[in-house]
């Protein structure tokens, strides 16, 4: 999917030197229309999050993990791409859109399209005390990761540990 780029407000800034939850709570505060974009190195490569916002919400998720042909949207994405707000060694863009521009992503994109509040009425805040976790990811790429494995533990797999020499 092709996002425009023509308006960035937050360019290619480390994560570390971002307060997440204080951005965030100053884009909902100002009914932010655009999107984030941040690209993490996670234990398995690049992933990459793009969180939609409009008007205090988290409107859409898209959530990569490019070596691994990992593509996941909407509600599926959604927890991923928040994991990734955890980390500390991200680099974060945020580009600014119109009402209509946003509009029309979520209308041509459909599978991306999974509402939440940034801040809901309980005052509970999306971007609170958020931990990177690499288990998260475990379940997701258990069989597009192969565990390469020593000659001992083939040798011990087929019985046949007297072959080697010690």
């Amino acid at each position: 999917m092709n996002l425009p780029v023509t308006n960035p407000v937050v360019k290619n800034v480390p994560l570390e030197k971002i307060d997440v939850p204080k951005l965030f709570t100053e884009l909902c505060e100002k009914n932010f229309e655009g999107y984030s974009y941040l690209t993490i190195l996670g234990k398995y490569g690049f992933e990459e999050s793009i969180l939609i916002l409009s008007k205090g919400k988290v409107i859409g998720s898209m959530f990569l993990i490019a070596g691994h042909d990992i593509e996941l949207y909407g509600k599926d994405a959604m927890a991923l791409c928040l994991n990734c707000y955890g980390s500390n060694n991200g680099i974060l863009n945020l580009f600014g859109l119109s009402e209509d521009q946003t509009k029309l992503i979520s209308l041509f994109n459909d599978k991306i399209n999974h509402t939440i509040n940034i801040v809901d009425k309980k005052k509970n805040f999306l971007f609170k005390d958020l931990k990177y976790k690499e288990s998260e990811l475990d379940d997701l790429l258990k069989d597009k990761i192969k565990e390469e494995k020593t000659k001992k533990q083939i040798l011990n797999e087929l019985n046949l540990n007297d072959l080697l020499r010690e």
